[in-house]
This record gives C-alpha cells, sequence and structure tokens, in this order.
C-alpha cells in the first residue's frame, strides 16, 4: 500500500503527543494566579501569628500575677485591699484587691494586662477570689 506524501503528515501530525505553546502558556497563567493567592495570605497569617503571640505573653502574665498573689495568702501585705500596677516591656500589668461582699471572708483579686497596638491597644483580664 503505498501513502501519499499528504497522508504521511497527517499521520506524523496525529503521532504526536505533547501540548501545544497555548496549552502551556495557560497552564502558567492557572499556576501562576494560584500562587499569587497564596502568597497574598502571608501576610495575614504573619500578622495573626504575632498577636496570638502578645495575647499568650499577656495571659501568661496575668496568670503569674493571680498565681502570685494566691500562694501569698488572704492576711499577707500584698493582699490589702487597693488597686496596683507594674510594667514590663510593653506590657501594663495592673490588679485590684477588694473585699468580697457576696462572699464574707474572701477576697476578689481582678488582674489586667494590657499593651499597644496597631488599632490602640488590646488588653486580657482575669478575676478569681482568694479564701481566708
Amino acid at each position: 500500500m503505498k501513502l501519499g506524501r499528504a497522508n504521511i503528515l497527517v499521520r506524523l501530525r496525529q503521532d504526536r503527543a505533547g501540548f501545544s505553546l497555548v496549552e502551556l502558556l495557560m497552564a502558567i497563567v492557572f499556576i501562576g494566579i494560584g500562587v499569587m493567592a497564596v502568597a497574598g495570605l502571608f501576610p495575614l497569617a504573619t500578622k495573626n501569628v504575632n498577636d496570638a503571640k502578645l495575647l499568650s505573653t499577656a495571659l501568661g502574665r496575668a496568670q503569674e500575677k493571680l498565681e502570685e498573689l494566691q500562694v501569698a495568702g488572704f492576711s499577707s501585705a500584698v493582699m490589702s485591699t487597693g488597686m496596683y500596677a507594674d510594667t514590663a516591656g510593653t506590657y501594663v500589668r495592673t490588679w485590684a484587691v477588694r473585699d468580697s461582699v457576696p462572699n464574707p471572708g474572701t477576697k476578689q483579686v481582678t488582674v489586667s494586662v494590657s499593651w499597644p497596638t496597631n488599632r490602640g491597644g488590646e488588653s486580657v483580664t482575669l478575676t478569681t477570689y482568694v479564701a481566708r
């Protein structure tokens, strides 16, 4: 069987496997759009991680003061009724000791820690009761 030249060229084109230049360019565009979308999330993720770190540190400082006051005991000088404050770096920690009216024989201890942010400032507050 004799094949003509035109039939040979058609057959060669059909046997070719691969991608055309247009298909390759379209794939690059779609991959580029996906990469750019994911890359746009990195600043947001970094900000959220930093905010969580600041919050965690503030909660740790508040918990530390609550435990310090509880260990000192009901009758110690540090449990005198009043308002107190200290600072460490950018954190300002304040605490108040009050005689607890609804629960006689206890003192209410409230510790707040605040720190500056781009939005003005954040704070956390923890409250506990210390019994005789």
